[in-house]
């Protein structure tokens, strides 16, 4: 088997989990379910020669994985929007598009902090309009198609939040 191939199939199931977590109401499960698609992603990403997006993919690793552990402070914020920062400086062309990927890490981090399960989908949903557009103008329709279904299930999730925090306010 081919590299290409073995790096879309990687793809493909991470599109298909990206999806999945946009169901998720609570912070750990969103947590834990991004971190298998970041590992899915950068194996995806290491097979396909996209070495600045597999450093990306184990830097938001990292960030989910302190932040299952112990709460994101504002230090640990400001660390991981700077170096995710420095790092789109130094790899890209620095064109506008170049940095969306970085807003879209930054939406999730700073949402990261909040205790609000729907704060946390809010920023899921800011990065997903930035991969989307990313997405967009680069033409890569497959991974549009999914950042699409994303967003509509993430706003599902937000709809199943409001709908749970409804109930458990008229049962008391």
């Amino acid at each position: 088997m081919n590299l290409v191939l073995i790096g879309r199939i990687f793809s493909l199931l991470a599109c298909i989990l990206m999806v999945i977590i946009g169901y998720l109401k609570h912070k750990k499960t969103i947590l834990w379910a991004q971190n298998l698609q970041f590992v899915l992603f950068s194996i995806s990403y290491a097979c396909l020669g996209g070495i600045a997006a597999v450093v990306g993919n184990m830097v938001s690793l990292l960030r989910n994985l302190i932040c299952l552990k112990w709460n994101l402070t504002l230090p640990l914020q400001i660390f991981f929007i700077g170096f995710q920062g420095v790092f789109t400086f130094i790899t890209t062309q620095n064109r506008w598009i170049d940095w969306l990927p970085f807003m879209a890490a930054t939406f999730i981090t700073l949402s990261l902090s909040s205790k609000k399960d729907i704060v946390i989908k809010l920023g899921c949903i800011g990065s997903i309009i930035c991969f989307g557009t990313y997405d967009f103008f680069l033409q890569n329709w497959i991974v549009f198609g999914f950042d699409c279904f994303s967003l509509v299930t993430s706003l599902i999730g937000i709809y199943r939040i409001k709908s749970d925090k409804k109930e458990a306010e008229e049962t008391f």
